[in-house]
C-alpha cells in the first residue's frame, strides 16, 4: 500500500529545511541566496542581479513568490544600454509585511 505525502507538509518540511540552511550559514541556492539579499533591503534590476549571480531575475522573482507567498514591489527605471540610449527594466525589492516575512524566513529578524 502507498502512502501518499500531502503536499502542505512536504511544503513545510521543505520550508524548515531552507530556514535551517540559511540560519546555520551553509552554502545558500539561487533562490535563497537572492531571497537574503531582497530580505537585507537590496533593491535589484535585471543587470544588478547579474552581477550576483542570478541570470533569470524575473523568473527568480516568479520562484520566490510562489515560494514563500510573498510579493514583491516594482518599477519601470530606465537604464543606459550600449547604444547611448536608455532600455527599461524593473527594479524589485521588498516593503511592509513581505519584507518582515522574508527577514523572518532568512533569520535576519531579531525581534
Amino acid at each position: 500500500m502507498e502512502t501518499q505525502k500531502s503536499p502542505a507538509l512536504t511544503g513545510q518540511i521543505r520550508k524548515d529545511l531552507s530556514s535551517s540552511i540559511i540560519n546555520q550559514g551553509k552554502s545558500l541556492g539561487k533562490l535563497d541566496s537572492m531571497l537574503k539579499r531582497f530580505a537585507a533591503g537590496e533593491r535589484h534590476h535585471r543587470f544588478s542581479a547579474e552581477q550576483v549571480g542570478c541570470h533569470v531575475l524575473p523568473s527568480t522573482i516568479s520562484d520566490l513568490q510562489k515560494k514563500h507567498g510573498i510579493y514583491f514591489d516594482r518599477k519601470r527605471v530606465k537604464v543606459p544600454n550600449r547604444f547611448d540610449s536608455e532600455t527599461s527594466i524593473s527594479l524589485y525589492w521588498l516593503e511592509g509585511k513581505n519584507l518582515q516575512r522574508a527577514k523572518v524566513y532568512c533569520g535576519l529578524d531579531h525581534g
